[in-house]
């Protein structure tokens, strides 16, 4: 489940920039997104978009239950307000200098310096200034509601010790925060574009829902409105109320205060018996010249010209064998074109094409007969239920980057197996033992095909269409790899080239770096 946020501060500003209504460019946004995804085979159940009636109902319903829980209460404040502007300054459009880092962009609801991520608000930043105009912002008194989040300290502290999958840098700035004492939350805000508050609060007229307080309640709906698009629109709550149930949150690090503390605690809040997260998998930030990616400062590569350098495959495959799991990774051409080079075209590339190449060529394209297996057969054989055991384990603790590195150490060793065996030699004196060989290498393939499916789509799908099989892998060829060979005279196709090196030097004129 996920979908786009319609209501962020970042649509405001490009509605009033574009002379266009933010509902408009919401949705342009997420036509956008949807095509994106599709280009880079992300797969999901449903990609919605909060500025939806479901979402906007079960929001509002969601608040009124928590306020009537004990956990809500409105308050009389002063917030930032452009007289240049003449409107209320949402957190976002303040920005200034951190007091806690000295960071000079730090924004009114937390510091974007990666090194320290403060929560914040308008009023703690120095020289604060309207992020629209530059104009220093006056005080104004106003009404909010706030969440409680202190009332439910010891709850969040509980679950950051239990959480079953949080990295330890995200753990422990997640109880940092609760250490230095959690602090009421402002859930609306003075706006006009966002899901109205008045529903839910009397006296709340002309304020919507703090955009944060409604889209993190997205991965709820979505749930909810997949089930109702299969109709069967009471079995969402089951799925959320089964403490059976494991969700998996993929998030940046920036995200990790909204995901370790104020989306379990809205959980707990609503009384509902939710599950709490069983993972909150944080990924660090990847650098571009030592600073975070940035669409907005074009800082970076984006996901669009991305696409026109290399296919998503390659991309796919980097983002997932240099993801920062620990700590921020610098991202350069020179790393990507080398593990694309050296891991996709010399290791898997080279090992399935001539795997199939010599089939083709020499056995007429049929598999051939696999005769009595030696030791060197069974251990590349038993490699390859290890292969497909390990990821699994990888994969359930979310350890992407090992759980590819399996799949990839099973080609290298049917490189390493083609170079011992010398099938190119073997087949002149001995045929029987050559064709033993690659029908023990075929299988590997086959299994390669399958596991690395969900990593690299596109190459899997051209394995398979070469070995005549499914292009679209199934569950239960994923359980049973290693237990159905490919039979002896099975056809194959004439194989082509899977990957294709890159030219550091032709990058550089693509990309103009």
């Amino acid at each position: 489940m996920s979908g786009s946020d319609a209501h962020g501060t970042p649509i405001v500003v490009a509605a009033e920039k574009d002379g266009q209504s933010p509902e408009e460019v919401a949705f342009r946004h997420h036509e956008e997104y949807v095509k994106l995804l599709k280009r880079w085979e992300i797969d999901l159940d449903n990609y919605t978009i909060t500025h939806n009636p479901l979402h906007i109902k079960f929001c509002q319903e969601f608040y009124r239950k928590i306020s009537k829980n004990g956990y809500i209460f409105q308050s009389r404040t002063e917030q930032s307000y452009c007289v240049k502007c003449e409107r209320f300054l949402p957190d976002r459009l303040v920005q200034g200098v951190c007091p806690r880092c000295g960071w000079p962009e730090a924004r009114g609801d937390q510091c974007t310096n990666p090194d320290c991520e403060q929560l914040l608000a308008p009023t703690e930043l120095m020289n604060p200034r309207c992020a629209v105009c530059g104009a220093p912002p006056i005080l104004k008194e106003t009404t909010h509601w706030y969440f409680d989040l202190p009332k439910l300290s010891k709850q969040i502290k509980k679950f950051l010790e239990d959480c079953p999958i949080l990295s330890e840098s995200a753990r422990s700035f997640a109880k940092s925060i609760v250490k230095e004492g959690l602090k009421p939350r402002p859930i609306t805000r003075d706006l006009e574009w966002g899901i109205p508050a008045d529903p839910i609060f009397e006296g709340a007229e002309g304020k919507v829902l703090y955009v944060w307080a409604e889209n993190i309640l997205g991965y709820l709906s979505a749930t909810k409105e997949w089930f109702e698009q299969c109709g069967k629109p009471r079995e969402w709550k089951k799925l959320w109320q089964t403490k059976n149930t494991k969700t998996v949150f993929c998030i940046g690090k920036d995200n990790t205060i909204f995901h370790a503390i104020i989306f379990p605690a809205l959980l707990i809040a609503a009384q509902d018996h939710y599950v709490l997260p069983y993972a909150v998998a944080v990924t660090e930030f990847i650098t571009f010249r030592g600073q975070p990616f940035s669409k907005s400062k074009g800082i970076g590569v984006g996901a669009e010209e991305a696409l026109t350098v290399a296919p998503a495959d390659y991309w796919r495959y980097f983002l997932v064998v240099e993801r920062p799991e620990t700590k921020d990774a610098n991202f350069t051409w020179e790393s990507f074109v080398l593990r694309v080079n050296k891991d996709l075209n010399d290791v898997l590339g080279n090992f399935v094409h001539r795997t199939l190449t010599f089939i083709y060529k020499e056995f007429c394209g049929k598999v051939p007969e696999r005769a009595v297996l030696n030791d060197e057969d069974k251990e590349l054989l038993r490699l390859i239920e290890s292969a497909a055991r390990k990821q699994a384990e990888h994969i359930e603790k979310l350890e992407l980057k090992d759980s590819l590195k399996t799949v990839l150490s099973l080609a290298r060793a049917g490189n390493t197996y083609l170079t011992s065996r010398k099938p190119w030699e073997l087949v002149k004196k001995d045929r029987g033992s050559t064709a033993r060989t690659l029908n023990v290498a075929v299988q590997v393939v086959n299994a390669l095909g399958v596991l690395i499916y969900p990593y690299l789509p596109q190459a899997s799908r051209r394995i398979r269409k070469t070995l005549n099989l499914p292009e679209e892998v199934n569950q239960n060829e994923y359980e049973s790899l290693g237990d159905t060979p490919i039979r002896a005279g099975h056809p194959i196709s004439e194989p082509k080239v899977l990957f294709r090196k890159l030219n550091i030097n032709e990058l550089d004129r693509a990309v103009g770096r």
